[in-house]
């Protein structure tokens, strides 16, 4: 998403993800574009820590279409690894904006089932938002680490 496009759309996500992190009982949400450019976030202390679960989760995604399509598939509904305390979930939904990736890291008090249930609703909630339904341009390389950097900026402010 470009730098100027951030303001204008991203705040229509909080409310979803809020949303979406108190109903399934998840620790840690972050809600990123295929490049993992931050729209969302909820649980995070540290920017660090952030980018690190974006640029991990953007190439989980990746790497994980890429198997799908050696076996003739469009890619995975969705990526779930760990029991107990450490689980996490990685949903990909695509939007006529862009193609989005929601991590959620949740523990026993909740379970792979109710964060399905609730990673739909999210789903269906941002293909109703006015801003999400419409495609836009995405950033030209040269821009490309300028407009990633701005995600992080969003949520924790310029170094």
């Amino acid at each position: 998403m470009r730098r100027g496009d951030l303001d204008r759309f991203i705040g229509d996500l909080a409310e979803p993800v809020d949303r979406f992190a108190r109903e399934a009982g998840v620790r840690l949400v972050l809600l990123i574009n295929e490049s993992g450019q931050v729209l969302a976030q909820r649980g995070f202390a540290r920017a660090v820590d952030v980018m690190g679960m974006a640029a991990l989760g953007a190439g989980i995604h990746a790497s994980s279409r890429a198997l799908a399509r050696l076996l003739a598939q469009d890619g995975f509904q969705h990526l779930h690894q760990g029991v107990g305390d450490g689980q996490v979930f990685i949903g990909p939904f695509s939007t006529p904006a862009e193609e989005l990736i929601l991590i959620a890291v949740f523990g026993e008090d909740s379970s792979i089932g109710l964060v399905r249930v609730f990673f739909e609703a999210l789903v269906a909630e941002v293909a109703r938002l006015p801003g999400w339904r419409e495609e836009r341009p995405t950033s030209d390389p040269a821009a490309f680490e300028r407009d990633l950097e701005a995600g992080l900026d969003h949520f924790f402010g310029s170094p």
